[in-house]
């Protein structure tokens, strides 16, 4: 059996979203040490699951990222 692993932003009260549903995860501190914790866990993914929303802003995201002069090496 595959071992599933979930990698999900979450506030302290368990939200994933503003209070009108808007993608709201400014509070998420996207630094040097998340950006490599999130490498080591999707290192060992052959698989990532979006829900629509997301899956919407990154469709329109990743297409911007080569041409995009401020983009990071992580990106």
């Amino acid at each position: 059996m595959r071992k599933l692993v979930l990698f999900l932003h979450a506030s302290l009260d368990g939200f994933v979203e503003g209070p009108n549903g808007e993608m709201d995860i400014g509070w998420v501190s996207y630094d040097a040490d998340l950006e490599k914790h999130a490498k080591e866990i999707l290192s060992t993914a052959d698989t990532v699951i979006w829900g629509r929303g997301t899956y919407q802003m990154m469709h329109s995201y990743w297409p911007s990222v080569p041409s995009n002069p401020s983009a990071s090496q992580h990106e």
